[in-house]
């Protein structure tokens, strides 16, 4: 529940600096007198400021909802470890912990910023596969990439 309640909190406030963001690209762009402070006065004056303050709440409380994901892949963490790592290394991530039965990924570099430093991906051995778990968008992407790998590989092995 705490990380649930962060990560909705992170998206908030980009959401919220995105909205500045936009009010200050009209001020300068169409060439207004006015100031910050008076657009914002202005920008709430309408419904549909408020409407927009509406939908940064909603959508920062539900993004942590879909925007993370579990996957499950027919792979094995040990005798398919070197096509896990490639499928990751392709994406952005490097792979930072390896424990028995679990590799943990984080991407490096702006990547980071850009995923708001929720770019945690794990993959565990589970009893029919591995569970590959993270952000919907990079979890998506590695086991697009690891299934081809991995059929590659049983491909190369018949």
């Amino acid at each position: 529940m705490k990380q649930y309640l962060l990560r909705s909190l992170k998206y908030f406030l980009t959401l919220c600096v995105l909205l500045v963001a936009l009010i200050w690209l009209k001020i300068t762009y169409e060439q207004l007198p006015l100031t910050m402070a008076q657009m914002v006065k202005i920008y709430f004056s309408a419904w549909n400021g408020w409407a927009m303050v509406v939908t940064i709440i909603l959508l920062s409380a539900t993004y942590p909802i879909f925007g993370f994901v579990t996957r499950r892949v027919d792979a094995d963490i040990v005798a398919d470890k070197e096509q896990i790592v490639a499928a990751f290394a392709t994406t952005g991530l490097e792979l930072k912990t390896a424990s028995e039965g679990t590799l943990t990924f984080r991407a490096t570099g702006l990547q980071r910023l850009t995923l708001l430093f929720e770019d945690q991906v794990t993959v565990c051995q589970q009893a029919d596969g591995v569970v590959i778990s993270g952000h919907r968008r990079t979890v998506i992407r590695a086991t697009i990439r690891l299934e081809g790998y991995l059929v590659n590989k049983r491909r190369g092995n018949e």
